[in-house]
C-alpha cells in the first residue's frame, strides 16, 4: 500500500495544490519528513538532489502557519541567491495551487536593503534568504526573531562550513528556545552534523540514500594539478578536447573574475555565473551561455 500525502496528516488544501502541479504521491524523503515536522520535531534530512526536500520542509511549515497573524513565523535560510529565489518560486506557486493567504519575501545580500525594508513592514510570514542580510535586518530590528516559530537550514552542509557558520548561529540565537529547527542536505558531513547538534534538540536523523545511476553518455575524467597550474591545465584541455561549452565550478565566488578574464585573455570566450554577476555584467546570467561558444564559471560556496 503506497503512502498518499493524506495518511501523512497534510491537509486537503495542500493535497489539492499538489495535484493541481501533477504531484500525486510523496518521495522517500517526503514521507519521512513530513510526520516528525508536523509534530514540531526537530529534523535532519539528507537526500539526493532533485529528491523534494523543499516540498518536504515547506509542507508542514505552510500547515503549520497561522495566516490570521501578521507576523514573522518562519526563517529559511539558503546559503545563494539563486537558491533562496528558487525556494521562493515554490512558497508562491504553493500559495496559489492550495489557496493558502501567506505572505512570504526573499531577502538576499547585494540587494537594495531600503525596499528589503519596505517589504517587511508587511510582516511576512515566511522570510527567505542569506544568513548574512537576515543577521543584518535583526540588528537593525526590522525582523522580530521572537515571533520566528521554525528555522530551515536549506543545503546546510554550505550554510554550516567555516564561512557561514557565525553568521548562521547568530541567527538562530536571536530566536527563543522552544522553535523548531530543520536541517536539509544531499550531503551532510560528520562535521556538518556536529555543528548541527549543538543547536538542535534531540532532531530527527532521516537519510534516503537512492542508487544513483550515472547516464552511460557520461564519461568522469580527472587531473591532478598544483594550484597554480590549474587555470593553465584548464585552458590547455579546453583546446586539446575541443570544449564547445562546459560548467567549471569554483570553490571560492572571489575566484572567478580571475579565472575568467585569463581565459579570455587566452581567446576563450568565458563568463562568471554567480550572485551580483548580473549587475556588473548587465547580462541575465547564462545568457551568454546560451548565445555563444561560453564557459561558466560558478562558485560552490
Amino acid at each position: 500500500m503506497s503512502t498518499s500525502f493524506e495518511t501523512l496528516g497534510v491537509i486537503a488544501s495542500l493535497t489539492a495544490g499538489l495535484h493541481t502541479i501533477g504531484i500525486e504521491t510523496p518521495t522517500p524523503i517526503q514521507a519521512r519528513v513530513i510526520p516528525p515536522a508536523l509534530a514540531g520535531k526537530d529534523v535532519i534530512g539528507q537526500s539526493a538532489t532533485g529528491t523534494g526536500k523543499t516540498l518536504a520542509y515547506l509542507l508542514p511549515v505552510m500547515q503549520k502557519l497561522d495566516t490570521a497573524r501578521r507576523e514573522n513565523q518562519v526563517l529559511i535560510l539558503a546559503p545563494t541567491h539563486e537558491l533562496a529565489i528558487q525556494i521562493q518560486r515554490r512558497i508562491e506557486e504553493m500559495a496559489k495551487t492550495s489557496g493558502i493567504p501567506l505572505t512570504a519575501a526573499p531577502i538576499i545580500g547585494n540587494v537594495n536593503i531600503e525596499r528589503q525594508i519596505d517589504k517587511l513592514k508587511e510582516k511576512p510570514h515566511i522570510i527567505t534568504g542569506s544568513s548574512g542580510r537576515i543577521l543584518e535586518l535583526i540588528q537593525k530590528k526590522k525582523i522580530n526573531p521572537q515571533t520566528v516559530q521554525t528555522i530551515i537550514l536549506d543545503e546546510a552542509d554550505r550554510l554550516l562550513d567555516d564561512q557561514n557558520l557565525d553568521s548562521v548561529k547568530a541567527v538562530i540565537k536571536t530566536t527563543l528556545r522552544q522553535r523548531q529547527i530543520m536541517l536539509f542536505s544531499a550531503t551532510i558531513p560528520a562535521a556538518t552534523l556536529a555543528r548541527a547538534k549543538e543547536f538542535m534538540a534531540d532532531p530527527a536523523i532521516i537519510t534516503v540514500i537512492g542508487q544513483e545511476k550515472v547516464p552511460e553518455q557520461i564519461s568522469h575524467l580527472y587531473f591532478v594539478s598544483e594550484q597554480r597550474e590549474k587555470i593553465e591545465l584548464l585552458r590547455k584541455l579546453t583546446r586539446a578536447m575541443d570544449i564547445r561549452r562546459a560548467l567549471v565550478f569554483v570553490n571560492k565566488g572571489e575566484n572567478i573574475d580571475l579565472l575568467v578574464s585569463k581565459l579570455n585573455f587566452h581567446g576563450i570566450p568565458a563568463a562568471g555565473l554567480y550572485g551580483g554577476a548580473e549587475k556588473k555584467t548587465g547580462d541575465r546570467p547564462g545568457r551568454p551561455f546560451k548565445t555563444a561558444r561560453q564557459h561558466c564559471c560558478w562558485p560552490r560556496t
